[in-house]
């Protein structure tokens, strides 16, 4: 923020056109992902382990599997593809999940350990070999 603060201190008009530019990409980017999404598919075997998960964790109601598919199908359009890979499922299950666990109220807020245990168990990972896998990417 600091770098770029200063980048628009010393020229804001190439500043604001370079953003411009790049703001105008990820529009594009994202409309398409919009028109993609009704034809992006989960694998019923995907969906499965996104319930297991949800199901080991405890989690209340069937919110935290809905948003777990809904949010992985997003992932999917929006990079151009027409089938969820286990890969975007890492990448949103803890967004998706972690507020829903059921908490001691004396503990702190999870950070999501619990949510990438299941997961890895589920899908028969190991943890720490697969932690790169869980972190949302927000290059655009």
């Amino acid at each position: 923020v600091v770098d770029q603060r200063t980048s628009f201190d010393k020229d804001p008009e190439s500043f604001s056109n370079n953003l411009l530019a790049k703001q105008e990409a990820l529009q594009k980017k994202v409309i398409a992902a919009q028109e993609k999404l009704n034809h992006v598919n989960i694998d019923e075997d995907l969906r499965l382990n996104i319930s297991a998960i949800c199901g080991d964790l405890d989690v209340d109601g069937l919110r935290g599997d809905i948003v777990t598919n809904r949010s992985a199908r997003a992932i999917a359009a929006f990079e151009g593809r027409t089938e969820v890979q286990e890969e975007d499922i890492a990448r949103v299950i803890t967004c998706s999940l972690r507020h829903r666990l059921r908490k001691d109220p004396l503990e702190q807020v999870d950070s999501g350990e619990r949510v990438i245990q299941a997961f890895c168990k589920v899908f028969d990972l190991d943890e720490k070999e697969n932690l790169s896998k869980f972190q949302l990417s927000t290059e655009a």
